[in-house]
């Protein structure tokens, strides 16, 4: 059984916790950055759930950021080295660094607080579409 944590992190199906959740497996490759299957290729899962459903993932991603930040002034504060010209650089530079992850990540982990995981996701799917 695949962890819940590894499998949002890995951007995969929070239903079966093996199917991707989007096509381009790099967060990195911006021709598209968004495109997400219909359906989970493995359990059949339905990722387009209604619409506007992504819009809360703005909270999470909301979230990721102003953890990255929190990161970046303890990491100057304990280093010694906290002034608002570097805090305000390295910021910027973590944040568009870690954005296109973060923009996905969060989409993985709303999708995840909404569909539970199930272990015969798969072979359940299987045996719809055998039938």
């Amino acid at each position: 059984m695949p962890k819940a944590l590894p499998s949002v992190l890995q951007l995969k199906c929070p239903k079966c916790r093996e199917g991707d959740l989007f096509v381009n497996k790099s967060s990195y490759k911006y021709k598209g950055f968004f495109d997400m299957p219909k359906r989970c290729l493995k359990c059949g899962q339905d990722f387009e759930i209604e619409t506007g459903f992504y819009y809360g993932a703005m909270y999470v991603s909301y979230a990721l950021t102003i953890a990255i930040t929190v990161a970046v002034f303890v990491a100057l504060t304990v280093f010694n080295a906290f002034s608002i010209i570097p805090f305000l650089i390295f910021d910027v530079i973590a944040l568009v660094l870690t954005m296109p992850y973060v923009t996905r990540v969060s989409r993985s982990i709303w999708i995840a607080l909404m569909i539970k995981y199930d272990a015969n996701a798969i072979k359940n799917h299987e045996r719809k579409t055998q039938s």
